[in-house]
């Protein structure tokens, strides 16, 4: 119902109106019938108005479900983003959990692990009393033994105290069955002071060094024969030299008589298995 239709009625009704007048001043007509044209034209513009209302009450309407419609999609949205940021928040909360079980489940297996290497070291402080030092060096439980008891002065052959010293490392993973099944490596180690003997620099003499220790640990004894050994299993042994590279006390380049003392040694390291690759801080 728009403006152009208000117009045509409205003329409509004029029309009407002049006509029936017409007629009836024409005819004869009585007041009566002039006034039921006439409530029937206020009827018409009462009708017209009230169209005219509810329409605008309806647009009144449609703008406002418009409005109401456009909050409810920003709602959505929020809560879409909020949904999606729950989401992301509950993915990080189980990343972190899982992350923190890892951690639990290494740490545990860390722990045995420890246990392990610290019973290991325990086993061996027996060796003490024969003034051998049982430390942890370079991520290994190493045995040091001096070398000046091992060996004279620039030789690799085993002095008589040097194979009585190993005769008792011997005695201790003999009678371990879980020292027993241990893989070890004897290294050699000098000063820094130079060698210029058969084997031509401080490497040479600390891999022969080593080598002398490994053959005697691993060669099984035989009184007839007069051979001397350890008796331990050759496949669980292996022998390295570091020369002057590894000092424990000064510097590869400057060391006193006490630390040459100190760095002319031999080491029996335990190699530690697949769970034992950690960091050691066992005392």
């Amino acid at each position: 119902m728009n403006a152009r239709w208000i117009r045509s009625v409205g003329l409509a009704s004029a029309l009407v109106m002049f006509t029936s007048g017409t007629g009836l001043i024409g005819c004869g007509h009585g007041e009566d019938e002039w006034q039921a044209e006439l409530a029937k034209e206020k009827k018409l513009q009462s009708d017209l108005d009230a169209e005219k209302a509810a329409r605008t009450a309806a647009e009144g309407d449609i703008t406002k479900a418009k409005e109401e419609i456009n909050q409810l999609k920003k709602d959505l949205s929020a809560f879409e983003d909020i949904k999606k940021q729950l989401g992301d928040e509950k993915d990080k909360a189980a990343k972190l959990q899982k992350a923190l079980d890892d951690a639990e489940a290494r740490a545990k297996v860390l722990e045995a692990a420890k246990k392990r290497l610290e019973a290991l070291k325990k086993k061996l402080d027996e060796l003490k009393k024969f003034n051998l030092k049982v430390v942890v060096r370079h991520n290994q439980i190493v045995i040091e033994m001096p070398g000046d008891v091992l060996f004279a002065p620039g030789s690799e052959l085993l002095s008589k105290d040097g194979k009585e010293v190993l005769g008792k490392v011997a005695d201790v993973v003999r009678n371990d069955a879980d020292l027993m099944k241990r893989m070890y490596q004897v290294v050699g180690h000098t000063d820094n002071q130079p060698y210029a003997g058969q084997f031509k620099d401080n490497v040479g003499l600390s891999v022969m060094r080593a080598r002398e220790v490994y053959q005697f640990l691993t060669t099984a004894p035989d009184a007839a024969k007069k051979k001397e050994g350890g008796g331990l299993p050759s496949g669980n042994w292996s022998a390295a030299g570091y020369g002057d590279l590894d000092p424990v006390a000064g510097s590869k380049d400057q060391q006193t008589l006490d630390e040459r003392k100190k760095n002319r040694r031999v080491e029996i390291a335990i190699l530690p298995d697949a769970s034992e690759l950690m960091k050691l801080d066992v005392e």
